[in-house]
């Protein structure tokens, strides 16, 4: 069977690969059976190896990484269908139909669908032969030559679904504000989120992982620490600005992290408030015109309401002055308590 994985997400489709080599058999064996071919391969080289009969064993897999697209751009720039590149795109497609079922072969890459790769084409005649037209990707996946398997990433607004049935799946209790948090702190970074909830999991030992759990364990909850300082600075909330700064000094951030970290949360309020001002929308909209994910988008939305943009035009310049301060000669840590200091003033 031919697989078609498109703009697949990296940990997903390194599970689908493994269910597939444990059909296989033993991982020796699974080994002994598989071939990984990259973009510099040919389709006489793919379509060779899915002909090789398996060794001890029903299948043969053959995995092939960014070949359709290196292939697709590559007819993109000739200027016939009679060119090289057509050549071997007609001998992929058409070669299809002989694959034998003792191979499986998985593409994994992207392909514009605009172009003949996806749509297919016809070849203009020659002195040799008559014109004739090749299937494409498109026209086989419809006709089941070709299984076309979807395995992107879920959607930010998706990923706390996602990750409750994977804890599920893995027979992890958790509760609800844990998976948000565990969501807000990694996002869509499937792979990690894997691993998060197997270290969370052996960590809270047969009780169900809590939202303390994931502030205690998970390395990137800094930047959550970080609005909480900033959503601080924004209230004038003086204590509350000072607790959440000794947080951060307590997981050994440094001054110019700090600084460089707060600098980022004043640009992406702005960002977000100018969008919000001109697009409206909710923070998945917004976060998809100002290029930051929905977390970050959606912490900037609640602070920036409290602050006229000349406000955090202002802010940006005493971050400025401080930035200089730090850098020739300042305390760092002292000028991080000033500037917080008079931010809540």
């Amino acid at each position: 069977m031919i697989y078609l994985l498109l703009d697949c997400d990296e940990y997903l489709a390194s599970e689908y690969l493994a269910s597939l080599k444990a059909e296989l058999g033993d991982a020796e064996m699974a080994e002994l059976n598989t071939s990984e071919l990259t973009a510099q391969s040919s389709a006489g080289e793919i379509l060779g190896n899915a002909g090789m009969m398996p060794f001890l064993a029903a299948k043969r897999l053959i995995v092939v990484r960014g070949y359709l697209n290196q292939l697709s751009k590559r007819m993109a720039a000739s200027k016939s269908t009679q060119s090289a590149a057509h050549q071997e795109a007609t001998q992929l497609l058409n070669g299809f139909a002989g694959v034998p079922d003792s191979a499986d072969i998985v593409f994994i890459d992207s392909v514009d669908k605009r172009r003949h790769l996806w749509k297919g084409f016809t070849v203009n005649a020659s002195d040799s032969k008559p014109a004739f037209k090749v299937a494409g990707l498109a026209a086989q996946i419809k006709e089941k030559q070709i299984a076309l398997v979807s395995l992107a990433s879920p959607e930010p607004k998706a990923l706390a679904g996602w990750i409750a049935q994977r804890a599920k799946r893995k027979e992890i209790a958790i509760d609800g504000q844990a998976v948000r948090m565990l969501a807000d702190y990694v996002g869509v970074n499937l792979r990690q989120l894997d691993s998060e909830l197997e270290k969370l999991s052996a960590y809270a030992h047969q009780r169900p992982i809590k939202a303390d759990d994931v502030k205690m364990l998970v390395s990137d909850a800094s930047e959550s620490l970080i609005w909480n300082l900033t959503d601080a600075i924004g209230q004038r909330n003086g204590r509350k600005a000072m607790r959440s700064l000794y947080e951060l000094r307590r997981g050994d951030a440094n001054p110019f992290y700090l600084l460089t970290m707060i600098a980022r949360q004043y640009r992406i309020m702005i960002k977000v408030k100018e969008a919000a001002a001109t697009v409206g929308g909710n923070e998945y909209d917004i976060a998809k015109v100002v290029k930051e994910s929905p977390y970050p988008v959606k912490k900037a939305l609640q602070i920036a309401r409290k602050y006229p943009v000349e406000e955090l035009l202002m802010v940006m310049d005493r971050l400025l002055t401080a930035d200089y301060a730090m850098k020739t000669g300042a305390d760092p840590d002292t000028e991080i308590d000033v500037l917080v200091a008079e931010l809540t003033h």
